[in-house]
């Protein structure tokens, strides 16, 4: 009998206790499971780090997408595989790699890939010391975020909405006109002067309601790394921005726009510390970041 570890944050948007105990009896029918809640930040890597020092098989993760990246921080570079099972706002990796979104049916996805172990192997990117699976960013998206997070109530309340008006907030009234405050550096090209830098390791970087938001439309998630930057931004720039991300993706041809595909590595310089988003989670501000691919560094139960 395989051994699972299920990993729960039960203070993400879409876990219930009555769905999880739905999820327990479901696994508990096939596996040898053991429960574990999150009790605060970087929870989950420390035990899915001690899933995979006592030999479990897998583990499942029931969250959001920060509660799947961490569970990942402990998992990269080992044969511990993880599955998904979407119990945040938005569950950006679990629908991108056609994880059913409901939770009972994500779960009956997980197991039978567990009884047939079948497995997908995916690169994931590193920035600094942490590792990310689908985005990192400096610039607006991550101040985005660390406004949103500064408010879980109306988070969790507007959902989506409260992403938006925040990104149109702060693109007016703080990125609107300034100055490019970070050096993007690529190998083989000329440093670049850009207002955000956005990092993708595979679409799309977000979702808004059902449409996919695509800020590097090529990323792949068995490719190198792609970035995206603006060297500058006006007010008839934010609009073109949603229009291309949902829609036309032209943004990567803008006469402002810098795109790179299938990178190694990359590396960014701040004028001043400014925030940095990992998977959708802000994890502080910071005034350098080296980034890079780590092949084959994930095994997911899809």
């Amino acid at each position: 009998m395989k051994s699972v570890m299920l990993i729960s944050n039960p203070y993400a948007g879409s876990v219930s206790g009555r769905t999880k105990e739905v999820i327990v009896k479901a696994l508990q029918a096939d596996f040898k499971l053991e429960l574990a809640d999150t009790e605060r930040r970087s929870h989950a890597t420390e035990l899915a780090r001690d899933a995979t020092d006592r030999g479990f098989d897998c583990v499942v993760a029931f969250g959001g997408d920060g509660t799947i990246n961490e569970a990942a921080q402990g998992l990269v570079g080992t044969d511990v595989a993880l599955g998904l099972i979407p119990g945040g706002s938005t569950n950006v990796l679990a629908r991108s790699l056609g994880v059913p979104r409901d939770p009972v049916e994500a779960t009956a996805f997980v197991a039978s890939h567990i009884r047939s172990e079948t497995i997908r192997t995916i690169n994931v990117g590193r920035v600094n010391e942490r590792y990310f699976l689908f985005s990192a960013g400096i610039g607006l998206d991550a101040e985005v975020v660390k406004r949103v997070e500064a408010d879980p109530e109306a988070k969790r309340r507007r959902g989506e909405w409260f992403f938006l008006t925040n990104a149109l907030k702060a693109g007016f009234t703080e990125y609107r006109g300034a100055a490019p405050w970070i050096e993007l550096r690529v190998p083989g090209h000329a440093a670049q002067r850009v207002v955000l830098a956005i990092c993708c390791n595979g679409r799309p970087f977000t979702f808004f309601k059902r449409l996919p938001v695509d800020v590097c439309p090529e990323a792949r998630l068995d490719a190198g790394l792609d970035v995206f930057g603006l060297t500058g931004m006006s007010a008839a720039t934010i609009p073109r921005l949603a229009w291309a991300l949902l829609v036309s993706r032209g943004h990567i041809r803008w006469r402002r726009g810098r795109y790179f595909h299938d990178l190694e590595t990359l590396a960014i310089k701040c004028a001043r510390p400014l925030p940095l988003q990992v998977d959708g989670d802000h994890i502080g501000s910071v005034d350098s970041a080296e980034m890079s691919i780590v092949r084959g560094g994930l095994r997911l139960l899809v």
